[in-house]
């Protein structure tokens, strides 16, 4: 069994230059996972400074042995949001406006794909590929309401994802 906590920190600027900063957040979170088979693990986070929300997060993962130098990890993971402040975090509704309640459902889920490759003891290079997308039509809605600005329309935004990122770590 792992368990942890930690606190963030989110430093938010605006999309736009010149345009207004949108409030910096913070979290606390708590974890427990288990270690064995899809070693599955839940986050609990807790926005402690104006966003007033809960955000669950429940993940599987499991890493597939190539060599004893390169992995192959397949992880999953599905969320729920609940607001508590229905100004701050609200419900979108189907027009793409704040249906003056709190949002609390389903929110996104993610499939994420990396390579964990260590070339010399205690470093590890890790190249990942993640597609993240909305659980219910409530969070496609959300998600495309606060999705990037710039497009003409919000229904015309997107609320699916595909990102990826390189992650170097260096543990001993």
């Amino acid at each position: 069994m792992t368990a942890g906590v930690g606190y963030i920190y989110y430093g938010l600027a605006s999309l736009a230059p010149g345009g207004a900063d949108p409030a910096d957040a913070q979290d606390i979170y708590a974890s427990v996972g288990l270690n064995t088979f899809l070693s599955p693990t839940l986050t609990i986070y807790k926005e402690i400074s104006h966003y007033k929300q809960w955000y669950f997060l429940l993940g599987a993962a499991h890493t597939f042995t190539l060599s004893d130098k390169v992995g192959l990890k397949l992880a999953a993971s599905a969320s729920y949001l609940k607001s508590e402040d229905a100004d701050d975090y609200p419900e979108i509704g189907s027009d793409y406006s704040p249906t003056g309640d709190k949002y609390n459902n389903f929110h996104d889920g993610m499939l994420t794909v990396s390579l964990p490759v260590t070339p010399v003891k205690y470093l590890t290079v890790t190249p990942s590929i993640s597609y993240v997308f909305p659980l219910c039509s409530d969070a496609k809605y959300e998600m495309k309401y606060r999705g990037l600005r710039g497009v003409s329309s919000t229904s015309e935004r997107d609320s699916s994802y595909l990102y990826g990122g390189l992650t170097l770590s260096f543990a001993f």
